[in-house]
């Protein structure tokens, strides 16, 4: 197992421990992937509409459901997993950009699903928005904790709006829709030029890196452990004897910054036309003046109180403190360099933010607090990514050095792309060995992508549900030696083993009359695959909570499939069953012909992943072939001179061009096939209804006759 160096003298961010088993060097060039096409039919039919069905919303991971024709209409043969009555209230209650994701958050929470549904339902409206975002992303292994307080959750929301009220750089603008929609955001004054302006926030920028409660690592909290208190209340209005209080100083500031990049000096005095950055930088200082000694707490109130800690505690107090101001803010980690910062957001991008231990200095803006040798520093870093609250990291290494990059590919045995897998890229650490530089998890097509520093050795190891390469979790195998500024490097991964799939064999269909077609519309798939990171809770941190995040892609598939009464049974049965057509697809229309008279299900299934769930919205056409409707009567212009409709067990045909002659029972099977110019279909046939089909180079006609004896 890997090694988790906890901090010592020097070692200010913990971090894990690898030994390589190997290189195998990744390529310039990007792996070939199989394409694959589909044949299509041709379809003349004038088919005409019977029914139509749609399924709206997440397919959660291994879920699935099938529709059939039931007399004409179109009804479920399987249902999809459902909500509970209160739980499917709160989603149509929610804003429509939380649906899906609060739909999915429900279906993860069971049998908790009418407790946090109850939760929105009697939550102010103005909360609302801000309530619910925090269920969809707090995570399920938190939201079920039994350490964890759901109350902390309406007390968050309140407490933003409380303190923009105390606020005088940024206002809370809600806005609602005739559609039923509503979100919330903040806008800022700041400095442009030699005016201000006022700039509004992107909302996922809003609800991520401001309402969210989490700011790294630590549990979300307000027990007696950190006073009693969410970290917003206690660091906006509680302060130690000879500590200065945030609001009183916040408060005057009237710009969010000006624009500037810039180092302020340690030990400057508060004065009103200060910035609301430099008032949070000084207040962070001033608040932990010493460096770090004790128990290195990783909760924000614990380390305002005890005013001592390395870059990892400003880090978490100064992110908190700018999120408590309304300010979005992340964290920013070196992790193999040994050093963490902030980054804080304005216009379309982030920008580093930082004050430096033992009553140091603030940096706003200042590209150089990574110390990489490109901007002066003494390091070479490896890789830095930004910590969103949910736990998803993703690289930003190019702001502060050189960098390459890397694209890692993985898949199964048979070449399926593996979705949600952790690569795990590591480096020489700053104090030696190797150690964890980032990590990202697949998309859906089994993809992440990294930006790295550049002349640097990588290491690289693969963890997914189904296998691991290296196997042993302390491995790692080498992929890139002296990495170079500018270039692309590719990696592809296959690991030892399948991913769970539909397990069925193809079948086709013997010549036979097309009696029905189902179509399917599949509007472009999107939706969330998952990861997970570490939270730690208790006394000293020291209980480990995994939790997931759920990343929304704008990509994904379903698989769609078309399967008799009987193996859909074997379906069900969980045993291999056949399929008479079968086709992946991230959008697009499907179709299906109906051959005979049995009953056919159209399975929809997300069963071929791991944590991938797509948000779906599918329509389902049923439609019938008006040329076989036994009560209708048939008009068709035949090559034959002379077609009676009734016979006498024997049918009597006379051609005046060569053709093809089939006929078909009623049930749609074909019980005789010339290519010939023939007077007789010689077969014995029973009483009843059968299709005369007939074929030349230039038409092809249908024609209803009856069999009597």
């Amino acid at each position: 197992m890997f090694t988790l160096v906890l901090p010592s003298q020097h070692v200010t961010v913990p971090h894990e421990t690898y030994r390589c088993v190997g290189r195998e060097l990744a390529t310039e060039t990007p792996p070939e992937l199989p394409v694959i096409s589909y044949p299509r039919y041709q379809d003349t039919i004038p088919w005409v509409l019977v029914d139509a069905f749609t399924f709206t919303g997440p397919l959660m991971d291994s879920a699935c459901f099938a529709v059939y024709n039931d007399e004409g209409s179109i009804a479920y043969s399987v249902s999809p997993p459902t909500l509970s009555s209160l739980a499917q209230v709160a989603v149509n209650y929610a804003p429509l950009r939380f649906r899906n994701e609060l739909t999915a958050a429900f279906h993860r929470l069971d049998t908790l699903q009418d407790y946090y549904a109850a939760l929105i339902l009697n939550t102010t409206l103005k909360y609302v928005d801000e309530v619910i975002f925090q269920i969809c992303c707090i995570g399920p292994e938190v939201l079920t904790y039994p350490g964890f307080d759901p109350d902390l959750i309406t007390r968050n929301a309140e407490l933003i709006y409380e303190i923009d009220d105390s606020l005088q750089y940024a206002d809370i603008v809600d806005y609602s829709f005739p559609n039923g929609d509503y979100y919330s955001t903040v806008e800022y004054r700041i400095i442009d030029g030699e005016d201000s302006m006022w700039v509004e926030l992107p909302p996922d920028i809003y609800y991520h890196h401001l309402v969210h409660p989490i700011i790294s690592d630590e549990f979300p909290d307000m027990s007696a452990y950190v006073y009693s208190q969410f970290w917003r209340e206690y660091l906006f209005y509680e302060a130690d004897s000879g500590y200065p209080t945030l609001v009183d100083h916040i408060k005057y500031a009237q710009v969010l910054w000006d624009g500037q990049r810039i180092v302020l000096p340690s030990n400057r005095p508060f004065v009103l036309d200060d910035h609301a950055l430099d008032i949070i930088g000084n207040w962070t200082t001033r608040t932990v003046p010493w460096a770090a000694s004790g128990n290195r707490p990783i909760q924000p109130n614990i380390i305002a109180h005890e005013h001592n800690g390395n870059c990892g505690e400003l880090q978490d107090l100064l992110c908190a403190a700018a999120r408590t101001c309304l300010i979005p803010c992340v964290c920013v980690m070196d992790v193999c360099e040994d050093h963490v910062w902030c980054e804080f957001y304005d216009r379309g991008g982030l920008y580093p933010y930082q004050v430096d231990l033992g009553f140091g200095v603030t940096h706003i803006a200042d590209t150089s607090v990574a110390y990489d040798e490109q901007y002066g520093g003494s390091k070479r870093v490896s890789a830095i990514f930004d910590w969103r609250s949910d736990g998803y990291w993703w690289t930003v290494t190019n702001t502060y050095s050189n960098t390459c990059s890397l694209y890692v590919y993985v898949y199964d045995l048979m070449g399926r792309p593996i979705d949600g897998a952790a690569v795990t890229i590591s480096s020489e650490y700053y104090y030696g060995g190797i150690s964890t530089s980032t990590r990202a998890w697949t998309d859906p097509d089994g993809m992440c992508s990294f930006a790295l520093g550049d002349l640097r050795n990588f290491y690289a190891r693969v963890t997914t549900p189904v296998g691991s390469y290296p196997v042993n979790p302390d491995e790692v195998i080498q992929i890139i030696e002296n990495s170079q500024s500018g270039a692309n490097y590719y990696k592809a991964f296959y690991i030892d083993n399948y991913l769970p799939s539909l397990r069925f064999t193809d079948t086709t269909f013997t010549d036979s009359l097309a009696l029905h077609k189902y179509e399917v519309i599949v509007e472009p798939i999107r939706g969330q695959s998952s990861g997970n990171c570490v939270t730690r809770y208790g006394p000293g941190d020291s209980i480990r909570v995994y939790r997931s995040f759920f990343e929304e892609y704008e990509m994904g598939n379903i698989d769609v499939l078309f399967i008799d009464d009987d193996n859909l049974q074997d379906y069900v049965a969980g045993i291999p069953f056949k399929a008479h057509h079968a086709q992946t697809t991230s959008g697009g229309t499907l179709e299906f012909i109906v051959h005979d008279s049995a009953t056919y299900h159209c399975l929809i299934a997300n069963q071929d992943v791991i944590y991938y769930t797509p948000f779906c919205d599918i329509t389902v056409n049923l439609y019938r072939n008006p040329a076989y409707g036994i009560e209708e009567d048939i008009v068709a212009v035949s090559p034959a001179r002379t077609l009676p409709t009734i016979f006498n067990q024997r049918v009597l045909v006379n051609f005046d061009v060569p053709s093809r002659v089939r006929l078909y029972e009623i049930s749609g099977r074909c019980i005789y096939d010339s290519h010939q110019a023939i007077p007789l279909i010689d077969c014995e046939l029973s009483a009843g209804v059968y299709f005369l089909r007939t074929t030349t180079e230039t038409s092809e006609t249908i024609n209803k006759c009856i069999v009597v004896r």
